[in-house]
């Protein structure tokens, strides 16, 4: 009697294809392990120097000298433009009348 039972054959070689995928799979996991690795590594990444986005604003008010301290990380970003727009309107507007040459006495 026949046995009803089959054989697998047993590739001894891997084909060219087999191979470079292989190769590219290795490849991308290797990929995906190092940015698994950094994201890990994200939370142990040292904070930010929390002085250099302080703001600090000197004014005067009802002729009281006035110190206002901001922190600019907080900000939205039209916030910034329009102090970005009176700081320099302000700054502007104080060399033109400090360096106004009609003040200038001529002898």
């Amino acid at each position: 009697m026949m046995s009803k039972r089959r054989t697998r054959r047993k590739y001894s070689k891997s084909c060219s294809d087999c191979k470079d995928t292989i190769d590219y799979i290795n490849l991308l996991s290797n990929k995906v392990n190092r940015i698994e690795e950094i994201i890990n590594n994200f939370k142990n990444r040292p904070r930010k120097k929390p002085g250099l986005s302080i703001f600090n604003a000197k004014f005067t008010l009802n002729n009281i000298p006035c110190e206002l301290e901001y922190d600019l990380s907080n900000f939205a970003l039209d916030e910034l433009q329009k102090l970005a727009r009176f700081t320099t309107q302000n700054f502007n507007n104080n060399i033109i009348v400090n360096s106004n040459p009609f003040d200038r006495n001529e002898d």
